[in-house]
């Protein structure tokens, strides 16, 4: 089950219902395009409509014509070869298993200490597992399959490894996470096709970590309470949502709203107080430059760091330390060897 401890997770799951039934219609229908090729080369019997709904379980109500996919199994005229059909049944049993999943599924928990970017990228991975499944029958339907792919076909497939229209198919995933585990360029390269991320974030956080996300076709969302993500989900194309906070900053960035960043970014909220401490490996300094960066794409005035407690100090102070710090170190080496 999803987080039990944080209702975030589950409103983000209600926005996300129609991205995840649109993956789930996909995976349906591609076990049953399997099955019935699985039914054609095997027994006549299991291509009835009876069968093949009973192969399904319950998300494949009202989702598929039974009939038609019984069909499937009268078409084929290629003949059954024992080593290609027990190769496409394990492809099967992966793609059932999927479609039978729960939400479990689209939810990912980032340990205290783990990186956010090796989260995501395993559990792609696995979903990806699917669409090698569907490369496999594929390739079996073609008559290419062989021993020597069989193997990495049915592996966990990376993202990087995923086609287009894979990309385009991917399902949402919520992310529960550590405001220090926030790094939010361990997600650039995830964000593509139709893949839509919503990371639930606990605890301290820099103020605006995703504006680091925004590029011209990317829609990122940074809200406290939710605003915002259903427009997200219904959204075409990457998108990327954070639920942060009351400190953090909230802003939406919308790329049908413009062409000019101040056009498609809308500001909600800036944060009362400049951040005074480092959080998860970002300094105080990173963190003000990306409230300035936020503050530049509105088009508005930019953040006045000048004498705010914990903005970085002038080069002058700056400078001195390094001197001090490095007359300490020569006082320290022993130097009666040197020529």
């Amino acid at each position: 089950m999803p987080s039990e401890s944080d209702p975030r997770v589950e409103k983000a799951l209600s926005a996300l219902a129609g991205p995840i039934e649109l993956y789930r219609s996909a995976v349906v229908t591609t076990v049953e395009e399997v099955r019935g090729y699985l039914a054609t080369h095997r027994s006549e019997d299991e291509a009835s409509d009876g069968g093949v709904a009973a192969g399904l379980g319950v998300f494949a109500a009202g989702r598929i014509d039974f009939e038609r996919f019984a069909n499937l199994t009268t078409s084929a005229t290629l003949e059954g070869d024992p080593d290609t059909l027990g190769k496409v049944e394990k492809a099967y049993d992966i793609l059932r298993g999927i479609s039978s999943g729960g939400e479990d599924a689209f939810c990912v928990r980032v340990k205290p200490g783990g990186r956010l970017r090796e989260a995501v990228a395993d559990r792609l991975a696995e979903i990806g597992r699917g669409f090698a499944a569907a490369r496999l029958a594929g390739m079996a339907r073609a008559g290419s399959l062989n021993s020597k792919n069989e193997d990495k076909l049915l592996a966990p497939l990376g993202f990087e490894r995923w086609n287009q229209a894979e990309r385009r198919l991917a399902p949402p995933l919520v992310v529960e996470l550590e405001g220090a585990g926030l790094h939010a360029g361990d997600l650039a390269e995830f964000l593509d096709g139709n893949i839509k991320i919503v990371l639930v974030v606990s605890g301290d956080v820099a103020p605006a970590p995703l504006v680091r996300l925004i590029t011209p076709s990317t829609f990122v969302l940074q809200t406290a309470a939710g605003a915002g993500l259903e427009r997200f989900a219904a959204t075409e194309g990457p998108a990327v949502a954070a639920l942060m906070p009351e400190s953090a900053a909230q802003f939406i960035h919308d790329p049908a709203a413009g062409s000019s960043p101040a056009a498609r970014l809308e500001l909600i909220s800036f944060p009362e107080q400049s951040p005074k401490n480092a959080v998860g490996g970002m300094s105080v300094r990173q963190q003000l430059d990306e409230l300035e960066q936020l503050k530049t794409l509105a088009g508005g005035p930019s953040v006045d760091a000048e004498g705010e407690e914990g903005a970085a100090p002038a080069a002058g102070p700056v400078a001195t330390k390094v001197d001090k710090l490095a007359a300490w170190l020569l006082s320290q080496a022993d130097l009666s060897d040197a020529g």
